[in-house]
């Protein structure tokens, strides 16, 4: 059954997987964005994690083809980067360098503004999608009729004689971390969620640099992209490497535990030097910056529990960010968003918007979405020392078959295919304490302290040349 009118409020990734869902089951769907939309492929105000590193998760990309098919097609001609990161990747983890082991497992590697600007162009081809640049919104409606429900969006209008009322049938809110909903609904008398928040202190700090061409390179440079772990305490900042379409790399540096990346460009350089390998000064060196130095400190992991409201919350949802958004340092973000819109969908499909408690199944069926990601990343943030936030029960117990497994998949290819579909969100959480995988954990740690650990040689300096990979098993 088809509804009149839904109103999307933001125009970020997840505001658009959401109107490609609503434009099946209304007849017109309207996304409000504050920022005017870019023509070309660029970064914009509105989207402050757009000037860092991006990494569409596999599970990520397979949503988006089912959402907009022609999405792989078009990024792919459009200079996107498939990865296998096992591959293709020189990574250093805190215990060394990771061998190199095909995985079978392509990640599309682009700026978010390539990511974001094909998504738009493929949803402008419904129709029945429009969007209102430039419009703030300043509050929420609520129907006077029992039962009550959010039937209206408040903005200011971009010009005189345009509405600064728009009624709907379903209000969306894509407005990521700083949306303002839980203000309006209390503005309205409904409750607000409690939130949980998890804060590791952590920042990001990124530049980006027009790589050197093929020809310019070193042959040890068999990598298309580096990933340094940090190593607390010594060695309290990490850093990555991104290829991005035409050319160009991103890199950025991470730290935790108020160990801040610096924002200037000289101090830049002066952090990269000092990272644990010299593979990524050597790399920006023979580089050009094309980019000034950008930060990110707003980096906690916050969870707005819609799910838990008493009160219902009828003709009103929230989705991606709004409601739980991840330390961005584990790539989550695009892809719970886009799995949010695809759980809309589903429910869209069984409860109209029309009947009631629509937004009570919604928010239920995305809390279990999130759950498996928030685990994923709270729980890495957990290991930083100073990290604030309530641990949950069973936490240590946890951890430490965690650390233990990803120990043993060091040495087992079996284990880190496992753990790799699981960062990928193939696979939820939960899969990794399988008993026949659980007994492969404990034989493997059994078998290392009877036998026990050898001595560990020193680590290289820089990411060993490989022999040719095995193929994928």
């Amino acid at each position: 059954m088809s509804r009149n009118h839904a109103v999307v409020i933001g125009g970020s990734m997840v505001g658009l997987c959401a109107a490609r869902v609503l434009s099946r089951h209304f007849d017109h769907v309207t996304v409000l964005d504050r920022d005017v939309l870019p023509t070309d492929i660029l970064e914009r105000a509105g989207v402050p994690q757009g000037r860092h590193v991006h990494a569409l998760l596999v599970r990520g990309r397979r949503e988006l083809n089912r959402l907009f098919p022609d999405f792989d097609r078009l990024m792919l001609e459009r200079g996107a980067h498939e990865i296998d990161f096992g591959n293709d990747f020189a990574t250093l983890r805190t215990w060394g360098w990771e061998p190199r082991t095909p995985t079978g497992l392509s990640t599309l590697f682009a700026s978010r503004g390539l990511i974001e600007s094909t998504v738009r162009e493929l949803l402008l081809k419904h129709t029945n999608v429009t969007f209102s640049e430039r419009t703030a919104v300043t509050g929420l409606g609520v129907s006077q009729r029992a039962p009550r429900r959010i039937d209206r969006v408040h903005v200011v209008p971009r010009k005189a004689g345009d509405p600064d009322v728009l009624e709907a049938d379903l209000v969306v809110d894509a407005g990521g971390r700083t949306s303002k909903a839980p203000e309006w609904l209390s503005a309205l008398g409904f409750r607000i969620p409690r939130e949980t928040v998890v804060d590791a202190h952590a920042g990001y700090s990124s530049r980006w640099y027009r790589a050197p061409a093929p020809e310019g390179r070193p042959r040890e440079w068999w990598w298309k992209g580096i990933w340094l772990d940090s190593k607390l305490p010594r060695d309290p900042i990490g850093g990555v490497l991104f290829p991005v379409e035409r050319d160009r790399w991103i890199v950025t540096l991470a730290g935790f535990a108020k160990h801040y990346p610096p924002r200037g460009e000289a101090n830049f350089d002066t952090a990269i030097g000092r990272l644990r390998s010299p593979v990524l000064v050597d790399a920006v060196r023979r580089a050009e910056p094309i980019s000034p130095v950008y930060a990110n400190r707003q980096m906690a992991n916050r969870w707005r529990h819609y799910e838990k409201l008493a009160d219902p919350l009828d003709g009103f949802v929230a989705l991606g960010d709004s409601v739980c958004a991840f330390n961005p340092v584990y790539g989550q973000g695009m892809t719970t968003g886009v799995l949010s819109a695809t759980v809309l969908d589903e429910c869209l499909g069984t409860r109209p918007a029309g009947r009631p408690g629509l937004s009570r199944t919604f928010f239920a069926a995305q809390a279990r979405i999130q759950a498996g990601a928030w685990g994923l990343a709270t729980g890495a943030d957990f290991s930083v020392p100073g990290t604030e936030g309530k641990r949950p029960l069973g936490f240590l117990l946890s951890g430490l078959y965690l650390g233990a497994l990803f120990k043993r998949s060091i040495e087992d290819d079996h284990l880190r295919r496992c753990v790799g579909e699981v960062l990928q969100m193939i696979e939820p959480p939960s899969s990794l304490f399988a008993p026949a995988l659980a007994g492969r954990v404990a034989r493997g740690t059994l078998r290392r302290w009877m036998h026990g650990t050898p001595h560990r040689q020193p680590i290289p300096d820089l990411p060993p040349v490989p022999a040719e990979p095995s193929p994928v098993r």
